[in-house]
Parts: structure tokens; C-alpha cells; sequence
């Protein structure tokens, strides 16, 4: 990629990109600033969730309870996840 692209796309040069991994990599986090923690979840997306009320079969509840349980995610990111995956399909 060029140099001008990189700028473009990222905002920042290749040599700053370089210098950021190199950063990254040397697992030395004393110069890096962090900003307050913000209670409450974090917003997905950049943008605010709405609450949607749906009727499921119990049998597919159940269903989608367990392969959360075993993925390690909740009822609702299986959801959010399920809906992105038909969105994709569509769009």
C-alpha cells in the first residue's frame, strides 16, 4: 500500500504506523494514557441498543441457551449474532 493510501485510510504514516507496533510489541505500557472507566456496558457499534420483545419456542430458547452456554456468550449476543448473520445474507 502507498504511502499516500495509508495516510489516507488510517490518518497516520507508514513510519508512525511502525512506531505504534513497535510500542505495541515491546510490552512496555508506562507511556500509554488511558482514559476514566465508564461504568455500565459499552456501546456495540458506536450507538445505543434498543429493546426489542420477541416470542421464541422454548424448545429453541433452550436450544439457543446451550450453544451460548458452550460459545461462552450470552442469550442476547447469540441473538445479536444470529441477526447479523441473516442481515449479511440480505444486504
Amino acid at each position: 500500500m502507498s504511502e499516500d493510501r495509508i495516510l489516507e485510510k488510517f490518518g497516520v504514516t507508514a513510519a508512525e504506523l511502525d512506531a505504534r507496533a513497535a510500542e505495541y510489541e515491546s510490552n512496555d505500557w508506562s507511556g500509554m494514557e488511558f482514559g476514566a472507566i465508564a461504568p455500565g456496558r459499552p456501546l456495540s457499534y458506536g450507538e445505543p441498543f434498543d429493546t426489542i420483545t420477541v416470542r421464541i419456542p422454548h424448545s429453541r430458547v433452550v436450544a439457543m441457551q446451550q450453544v451460548g452456554t458452550e460459545s461462552g456468550i450470552s442469550r442476547s449476543a447469540f441473538i445479536r449474532r444470529a441477526i447479523d448473520h441473516e442481515l449479511a445474507q440480505v444486504l
